[in-house]
C-alpha cells in the first residue's frame, strides 16, 4: 500500500514542476515583451531633451527660428487627475501634434494622446497619469510635432505622486 501511494505522488510532483517551469517561462516572456515594447515607444534619435520641470510651471524653449511654450496643469500634477497641457508655438508650421507619456524607470502602459488646435498659435491636449505603486514616479513627456520639414520631438521630465 505504501509503495503504490509513493508511485502516485511521483507524477503529481512532475506535473507541478512542469507547470511551475511553464509559468516561469511565461513570466519571462511577458517581461521581455514589455521591455521591448517600452523601448519601441522610447524617444527616438533626434529628440531634444529640455531641462524644464513641468511641475514648476511654464516651460519656455527658444529654438532656431521658433519658440515653444508648454504648460501643464492643474499644479501639482498628480496621478489619477486630469492633466491639461497647453502648447504655444511661434514660428513653427505644425500640422499635427501628439504626445507620448511614459514612466522613466517603469513601464506604465501606453499613454498617447493628440493635441487639438485652439487658435493660430495654441494647441491643447488632455490625459491622465496612471497610478504608480511606489508612490512617486518620474514621467517622460515626448511632444511629437509634425511639420512640413519633418518630425520634431521634444522630451520633458517631471515627477508626480
Amino acid at each position: 500500500m505504501t509503495l503504490q501511494r509513493h508511485q502516485n505522488q511521483e507524477p503529481e510532483k512532475k506535473d507541478a514542476l512542469i507547470k511551475f517551469a511553464l509559468l516561469g517561462m511565461l513570466l519571462l516572456a511577458v517581461l521581455a515583451g514589455a521591455s521591448w515594447y517600452q523601448q519601441t515607444l522610447a524617444p527616438q534619435d533626434g529628440t531634444v531633451r529640455h531641462d524644464c520641470d513641468l511641475q514648476q510651471g511654464l516651460c519656455y524653449i527658444e529654438l532656431n527660428n521658433s519658440r515653444l511654450e508648454l504648460e501643464a496643469g492643474p499644479l501639482p500634477i498628480r496621478s489619477l487627475s486630469q492633466l491639461n497641457l497647453t502648447l504655444n508655438l511661434e514660428g513653427l508650421d505644425a500640422r499635427r501634434i501628439w504626445a507620448d507619456l511614459q514612466g522613466a524607470d517603469m513601464y506604465m502602459g501606453v499613454n498617447q494622446f493628440e493635441f487639438q488646435r485652439d487658435s493660430a498659435l495654441r494647441w491643447r491636449g488632455h490625459t491622465e497619469l496612471a497610478v504608480c505603486v511606489t508612490g512617486r514616479m518620474t514621467w517622460q513627456l515626448t511632444l511629437k510635432i509634425e511639420t512640413p520639414a519633418g518630425l520634431q520631438q521634444h522630451l520633458f521630465e517631471f515627477e508626480a505622486q
